[in-house]
């Protein structure tokens, strides 16, 4: 079939699918109806092409159900001669030497990878980066060039114009192409480089709270038919709706009737967070309210707030005083720490410490450990505590328990 000048471009991200939030099953038929809602719509709106910046799965070793989403929904863009080309995220790319699990798709015909060769069809192509660590990325940022008139880059990045710890600043990107078909935010956000726009579409479902939006969630339909982009955020219908509420302990009932009569008149049952406030706070206290609730939600979530524990002041992270913190408390370990921060903000962080068990972030981590246990025996001294015996792995995974609980023990979703 000969390829069609592509006018329309319909942008994904972040798709996540095979993702089992709180450990329901609901939520994971949620995040599999989004995709498929949001390539029904692209074909409505008679997309050319189907660009998809990064996480389509949201591990490398996805279960069948989110296969069986993600061939359905690829063969009817095939059926119609629609191309769907994509990135590689952090939560999709294989260990070292494993398989994909977009390469079974691509064998199948289903899917062009971008991070391999572009894509090209006529005057316009896309060129793909897949996810990779700052020294790389700005490493093959440098030699990537459009390869037509109108060339698109799509790239699974987080840019710092998006967060204190993103890898590069938007400047870092090559010039020369129409448009930069971003992934990785779970947000919707354009941000003008050389003279273009950048665009995250953020995530097709809610896969962490920081990820709510009053636009909601969904992607991008995108006129490339003039000289520059034209972007349409498009809203998917089918997300699963949250009610965030706060209330204080003395009012909490009034509040809990009105999430009640909210929730009943949803199509589908929503995700309650509530925050109540007061003095010397106790679970019975709430737990009659959250009864309630829960007859007429999918879950529900408590935090209690004691007003007079609370004795500091919000500060707003920068991205030196989150970098600067970890370097100081824990320099051996800045690099680690700072990866496994990034995957909690972004809701993926069982699947990043998973992958970083497989990279030079961990292997450099362990020869630090190594190195600190090494010194302290020629010194005669007592190993410090969890690099006895030269680190053995089974150690040091062991040991990532107790990091990774410290990370999460803010996590109010957990």
């Amino acid at each position: 079939m000969e390829r069609r000048c592509v006018l329309l471009l319909a942008h994904l991200s972040d798709s996540h699918l095979g993702y089992r939030q709180y450990g329901l099953v609901e939520r994971e038929r949620d995040i599999y109806s989004c995709f498929e809602e949001a390539i029904d719509r692209a074909i409505e709106e008679h997309v050319d092409i189907v660009v998809h910046s990064g996480d389509l799965f949201h591990s490398p070793s996805p279960p069948p159900q989110a296969y069986r989403s993600a061939i359905r929904s690829l063969k009817k863009l095939k059926r119609r001669g629609i191309p769907f080309v994509y990135v590689m995220g952090q939560h999709d790319k294989p260990k070292t030497q494993a398989l994909a699990p977009l390469t079974v798709l691509e064998d199948m015909e289903l899917l062009h990878h971008a991070g391999d060769k572009p894509y090209v069809a006529g005057d316009y192509s896309v060129v793909g980066l897949d996810y990779s660590r700052r020294q790389l990325l700005v490493e093959r940022l440098q030699s990537i060039k459009p390869v037509t008139k109108k060339s698109i880059l799509a790239l699974h990045v987080l840019l710092k114009e998006v967060s204190p710890l993103g890898d590069i600043s938007a400047s870092e990107l090559p010039k020369g192409f129409i448009y930069y078909a971003l992934g990785d935010y779970h947000l919707f956000k354009e941000i003008k480089v050389h003279g273009s726009l950048a665009v995250y579409p953020g995530s097709s479902e809610v896969i962490s709270l920081n990820d709510l939006s009053s636009l909601g969630k969904g992607f991008c339909i995108v006129d490339l038919s003039g000289d520059e982009a034209i972007v349409h955020f498009q809203r998917l219908d089918g997300v699963r709706p949250r009610i965030v509420v706060k209330a204080d302990l003395e009012s909490v009932d009034d509040v809990a009737k009105r999430v009640v009569s909210q929730a009943s008149a949803m199509k589908l049952k929503p995700i309650v967070h509530l925050t109540v406030r007061g003095v010397n706070i106790k679970c019975r206290d709430v737990e009659r309210v959250k009864e309630e609730i829960s007859k007429v939600s999918l879950r529900v979530f408590v935090t209690l707030e004691d007003v007079e524990a609370i004795s500091l002041q919000p500060v707003r992270a920068t991205a030196s005083s989150v970098e600067e913190t970890i370097k100081a408390a824990i320099p051996g370990m800045s690099d680690v720490v700072s990866e496994l921060y990034k995957a909690y903000r972004s809701g993926g962080l069982h699947s990043e410490l998973e992958r970083l068990f497989n990279s030079d972030v961990w292997i450099n981590w362990a020869d630090t450990v190594k190195a600190g246990a090494v010194k302290a025996e020629a010194v005669q001294q007592k190993p410090p505590r969890g690099v006895e015996d030269q680190a053995k792995p089974s150690q040091v995974k062991a040991r990532s328990s107790t990091l990774l609980g410290w990370i999460k023990r803010d996590d109010r979703e957990a």
